[in-house]
């Protein structure tokens, strides 16, 4: 029986992988519904919505193919789009994110789908590499899921 580790894990961005990864992490929560009336002794309860949410650790590092971390930044850090309005800028955009466990097959394990990125944060210390902290929620189910 296999197991994996933090080097087995990869992250798409948008359908392409990112460079530098340091980890990720996903969750679901599943709300309930009370379905308890008054003459029962318990309480019961069904199904409600689920959330699906996670964030992920990208290393600042630039290659010939691009910057990832820049370019999961970008998603949601965007500058004044007047110089005499500063309370108006452009809306976050919306991020495909691919969670994959590379397990030595072609597709490997994943869960995908859409993203609003809900925060990021840059962090720099000497003898240390910049990071960025991404938290992100799903928007709805995921698209796709093999896992």
């Amino acid at each position: 029986m296999a197991f994996y580790s933090g080097t087995d894990g990869r992250l798409l961005i948008d359908g392409e992988e990112a460079a530098r990864v340091r980890g990720w992490s996903y969750a679901v929560s599943q709300s309930t519904l009370d379905t308890t009336s008054l003459a029962d002794t318990d309480r019961t309860v069904t199904e409600g919505v689920r959330s699906h949410s996670g964030s992920c650790q990208l290393w600042y590092y630039a290659d010939a193919s691009g910057n990832d971390a820049s370019r999961m930044l970008q998603k949601i850090v965007k500058a004044a789009t007047s110089g005499s309005d500063l309370g108006k800028a452009a809306e976050a955009e919306r991020v495909q994110l691919r969670l994959k466990i590379h397990d030595q097959t072609t597709d490997g394990k994943y869960i995908q789908g859409e993203a609003l990125i809900t925060s990021a944060a840059m962090s720099m210390a000497v003898g240390e590499v910049l990071s960025v902290e991404v938290a992100f929620e799903f928007n709805g189910a995921p698209l796709l899921v093999n896992i």
